[in-house]
């Protein structure tokens, strides 16, 4: 299993914009985040393992590098709360996903080429949920880089050098390398040839860092065929 070291300072997340809560909800949610550093936040919501068992507490979300890449904290009540409550270690290869907020994070289970999965021991953060979600794992750079305004992501080029992207539709999941980026999200994307045409000319804004917003226009455009019958 390949695994993705992390410095000590990142048990975790980052501002995942897939999904935004209403106002309210928002407000809420912002009262209960504990700001650990400028790596990780906790917020409440819910840790699934891989047998099933669900796990409450106040959960890691990275908040400079998207995804987690080793085992992690949690904690069962609000970090800052009286009397404090102990640290609670989790193996990251038990964990199926954790849910906070607006947040979804998924360990990467992929096909081995003989019908099993093998596990990468990496959670990564889905940031586009549609006809095909995109997922993201970033690693730690030397210089570490902004926290991306929220909604940016969006419809920006990603702005890590070590990133692991994973697509998955309907329940298959591939991770998407770099190297062969054009080859093989131009026949992935075959269902709108416009563009598939665009990735595989690799056209501006069309890029391996440009995953995110390339997904979310297929699937745009899948929405609006499919809602007129073609």
């Amino acid at each position: 299993m390949k695994q993705f070291l992390y410095a000590t300072a990142f048990l975790l997340p980052f501002a995942s914009t897939a999904q935004q809560p209403d106002s309210s909800a928002a407000e809420a949610s912002a009262k209960a985040v504990y700001r650990e550093n400028n790596y990780v936040s906790f917020l409440p919501g819910t840790i699934r393992l891989l047998d099933g068992h669900l796990i409450q507490g106040y959960v890691p979300i990275p908040t400079m590098y998207p995804g987690i890449g080793t085992d992690f904290i949690y904690y069962r009540a609000h970090p800052k709360s009286k009397p404090k409550p102990k640290k609670q270690t989790v193996e990251i290869s038990r964990v199926h996903s954790i849910t906070a907020g607006a947040h979804y994070l998924e360990t990467m289970l992929l096909p081995d080429g003989s019908d099993e999965l093998y596990d990468q021991e990496i959670l990564a953060e889905r940031f586009v949920n549609g006809p095909v979600e995109v997922f993201l794992q970033a690693e730690a750079q030397s210089i570490p880089v902004p926290i991306p305004v929220a909604g940016s992501i969006l419809g920006a080029a990603i702005p890590y050098t070590n990133s692991h992207f994973f697509v998955r539709r309907n329940g298959f999941l591939m991770q998407v390398y770099r190297g062969s980026f054009k080859e093989v999200m131009s026949q992935y994307l075959q269902d709108y040839p416009e563009l598939a045409a665009k990735v595989r000319a690799g056209e501006k804004d069309y890029h391996y860092r440009n995953m995110i917003s390339i997904i979310t226009e297929f699937n745009a455009h899948i929405g609006s065929t499919s809602g007129t019958g073609q």
